[in-house]
């Protein structure tokens, strides 16, 4: 039961992290534009290893709560939020490229693939988990973060000048979806469930 809460607690740290980091970076980095600049861009040039750091160790601590949603919430749930945790810590291992760019390197390209995969798995949880002792509140707010977040991800990339605030705001609706999943799964006890 303490271990299980304490991995819990792994998953609103880390989702909680995440939000905080992007945050400072928003306001520390020199030549960066929060309403333009993608969250991973934080990644490159000076002081980036703030936020390669603020990637790797968030995800470290979602994808460890994940062996406690599988316990609590259900299996499926559980890998899911291991795939975001393991997605977003290998995004900040393998450094993002500039928006736009000329020429793609083998590390972008990975950190895209990891990326992608983070946040496709994290929509796809809120579908899973929205039926988890569902109640009309917790079911719509589930399955309305769902659409919000490749709603908000599709106008990202249309709206160049703006992709930054998009992109934020997709990462709002994710990650304190994941911090009330996992803040749920505190107050109820641990199932068998497949």
């Amino acid at each position: 039961m303490i271990l299980r809460r304490g991995l819990l607690w792994c998953g609103v740290a880390g989702s909680a992290l995440f939000l905080l980091l992007m945050l400072v970076n928003d306001v520390i980095k020199p030549d960066y534009d929060p309403v333009r600049d993608a969250v991973s861009e934080a990644e490159i040039g000076s002081g980036g290893w703030l936020q390669i750091l603020n990637f790797v160790v968030s995800g470290l601590l979602i994808a460890a709560s994940s062996v406690a949603i599988s316990q609590t919430v259900n299996r499926w749930t559980g890998v899911l939020v291991g795939f975001v945790g393991a997605g977003l810590a290998l995004s900040g291992v393998f450094v993002t490229d500039p928006v736009p760019t000329d020429h793609t390197t083998w590390h972008g390209t990975i950190h895209n693939a990891t990326g992608t995969i983070s946040s496709v798995a994290l929509i796809a949880a809120c579908f899973v988990a929205a039926r988890w002792q569902a109640t009309s509140r917790w079911c719509w707010y589930s399955v309305l973060v769902g659409i919000a977040m490749p709603l908000t991800f599709v106008v990202a990339l249309g709206a160049t000048e703006s992709l930054g605030i998009w992109q934020r705001l997709t990462n709002v609706l994710g990650w304190t979806w994941l911090i009330a999943l996992e803040v749920r799964a505190m107050r109820t006890p641990m199932t068998s469930r497949a």
